[in-house]
């Protein structure tokens, strides 16, 4: 699987967040949460969705899981609905890398395990997404999502 390479500019990202260990993650109740509370984050484009993750503990293997759409004007902490966060999100280069739900595990590990170590990149700091772009549809398990990678030159 060759990803497309590309650089995305800055963003917000404004959502509910999870923390814990994937096995343990309910993502299906927080999008199905998250879902009907799109239309409270000002600017946003409810078409485009992101499932961001970040802060990854190699001791615990947790993270944060953040169910998001972008907010296209920026976002002051008090502006954020409740029960929401945001997520300042740097303009970086991103491995993007297509694949459906059903194969989305197999698509993070091909990924980081055969991808990236013969890449000539390294994962850079900051945030990894699933973007669930307007023609995705939940309910097609053929329907196309891409995993956004963040990279440097290895070099």
């Amino acid at each position: 699987m060759e990803p497309q390479i590309v650089k995305k500019p800055a963003m917000t990202l404004v959502g509910v967040q999870l923390h814990g260990k994937l096995e343990g993650m309910d993502l299906i109740s927080l999008w199905n949460g998250f879902g009907p509370r799109m239309s409270e984050i000002k600017d946003a484009n409810p078409a485009v969705c992101y499932g961001a993750m970040d802060h990854y503990s190699e001791t615990t293997g947790e993270f944060d899981y953040l169910a998001a759409c972008e907010a296209k004007s920026a976002v002051a902490a008090p502006a954020v609905p409740d029960g929401m966060v945001s997520w300042n999100i740097p303009a970086q280069t991103y491995a993007v890398f297509p694949c459906t739900l059903p194969q989305v595990g197999e698509a993070w590990m091909t990924a980081y395990q055969q991808w990236l170590p013969q890449s000539g990149y390294k994962h850079a700091a900051g945030p990894e997404f699933e973007l669930y772009d307007e023609k995705f549809n939940p309910q097609d398990p053929a329907s196309t999502l891409y995993l956004c990678v963040p990279i440097v030159s290895a070099n």
